[in-house]
Parts: C-alpha cells; sequence; structure tokens
C-alpha cells in the first residue's frame, strides 16, 4: 500500500526559492538601474527646478517690460528716453535677481539659472532685443 505523504518537497522549495530570487533581481534592477525609478525621479526633480526657474525668470522679464511700456508711454518718464526695452530690462533685472538667488542669476544680458542639470551643467539664457530669453538647452 502507497503511503499519502504531505508536506511539500525538497525540490518544490527549491524552484519557489529560485523563483522568488529572480523576481527580486528583476525589481531590484527595475528600481535602481541606469533607467531605474530612482533616476528617472531625481532626474524628474532637476527638470522640475530648471522650469521653475526659467518660469520666474521669464515672469520677471515680462513685468519689467510692461513696466517699461508704462513709463515711457503712459507716464512719460524722462529715465526711459532713449533707452531700448533691452536696456532697461538688463539695468533692472539684476536688482530682480538679487532677491531670487535661489533661481538665477544675472550677468548684463546672460541669464544663469541655479539648479544644475543630472550632468553637472548649468543652464543659462541669453536676453533678445525684444525681452525674449534664448536659452542653452531645449528643456522646456
Amino acid at each position: 500500500m502507497l503511503k499519502n505523504n504531505k508536506g511539500i518537497t525538497l525540490i518544490a522549495l527549491v524552484i519557489t526559492i529560485i523563483v522568488l530570487l529572480i523576481l527580486a533581481g528583476i525589481s531590484i534592477s527595475l528600481v535602481t538601474g541606469d533607467n531605474g525609478l530612482l533616476k528617472q525621479a531625481t532626474r524628474a526633480g532637476a527638470e522640475t527646478k530648471i522650469a521653475e526657474a526659467k518660469e520666474m525668470a521669464i515672469m520677471d522679464v515680462n513685468a519689467l517690460m510692461s513696466e517699461y511700456y508704462e513709463a515711457r508711454y503712459v507716464n512719460r518718464q524722462s529715465n526711459t528716453i532713449g533707452k531700448t526695452e533691452k536696456d532697461y530690462i538688463v539695468a533692472n533685472l539684476e536688482n530682480v535677481a538679487s532677491t531670487k538667488a535661489n533661481y538665477y542669476t544675472v550677468t548684463d544680458e546672460t541669464i544663469t539659472l541655479t539648479p544644475l542639470k543630472d550632468d553637472g551643467t548649468t543652464v543659462t539664457g541669453t536676453l533678445k532685443d525684444n525681452g525674449d530669453i534664448t536659452w542653452s538647452d531645449v528643456t522646456p
């Protein structure tokens, strides 16, 4: 008569452990690999800081453009006579940027964003004559 053995065999246990190890290895590589979740989250955080700093600089330039047009054409202030929009923005943006050093700094016509990209490079923008900013990268 055959015995009715209950329980798991050693072979079944070893196969189960091997399958679990394979799944654990795949999971760890998805989290910590070159294109893993941790690196993607870090990259997304850096891109968000860059976009925030760009937006802050653009808003400040637009505010200075509005201030220039109001002073020149509405209030007819003499301090705008002979100055172009760019001259006015460059002259006043350094003062505005000094309060926002954690976002960007300004030197003449160059706006340098404070957040660094993943590779350690900085993002810079050049102020054009019409108040637009040309950025050194293609990040939105």
